[in-house]
């Protein structure tokens, strides 16, 4: 991909991006997992509030799984809410009737532990939510362009929803970090 110019007025969304470009490859890239949950906080810190992602990566693993199973319950919601609020066209029912059904098929391979199959599934309800409410296509070379003007947290989030689609590493992920990944999108787009 290509990189992006950008004029002095929106250093922001530069910064922003410059950053998650820095901070991402080092969260997939090492094996400690202690330094990849640093990491995942350090992304997150950009993608939401400051401080606000610890509490789903770093405790004890009971107070972990409750944090996250209310995370993931608050993703449901803001999702189900959108795609049942978002007007569209006759036509394009059938996007909101698919991201319905990615929504369902990633809850179950979630609750079952199948976090790099629920990653693809992520990334489809992500991609026709992006559909639904910009009428643009995510893989087309101008919408993070577009994105990042809107919102440089939402342009920050399609740019990683990207790395997901094409990752530097075809192999599939640990499902730890496949778990994390997760867990940085659903907080995303929890947080909004």
């Amino acid at each position: 991909m290509s990189e992006i110019a950008y004029p002095a007025e929106l250093s922001i969304e530069a910064d922003l991006l410059d950053a998650a470009r820095e901070i991402y490859p080092r969260l997939t890239e090492t094996e400690n997992q202690l330094l990849r949950k640093q990491y995942a906080c350090a992304f997150a810190n950009i993608l939401g509030s400051p401080g606000e992602f610890e509490k789903y990566v770093l405790g004890n693993q009971g107070d972990l799984e409750d944090r996250r199973q209310r995370l993931l319950a608050i993703f449901r919601q803001n999702v189900g809410l959108l795609l049942g609020k978002t007007w569209v066209e006759d036509h394009d029912t059938h996007k909101k009737d698919d991201a319905e059904s990615e929504l369902a098929s990633f809850t179950a391979e979630v609750s079952h532990g199948e976090y790099d199959r629920a990653l693809v599934h992520l990334v489809n309800i992500c991609d026709l939510i992006a559909r639904l409410l910009f009428g643009e296509d995510p893989a087309n070379h101008d919408f993070l362009d577009y994105v990042l003007r809107i919102d440089p947290k939402l342009g920050v989030f399609y740019w990683y929803m990207d790395q997901l689609r094409h990752p530097a590493h075809p192999l599939m992920p640990s499902s730890e970090l496949a778990m994390i990944q997760l867990l940085l999108a659903i907080y995303a787009l929890a947080s909004y």
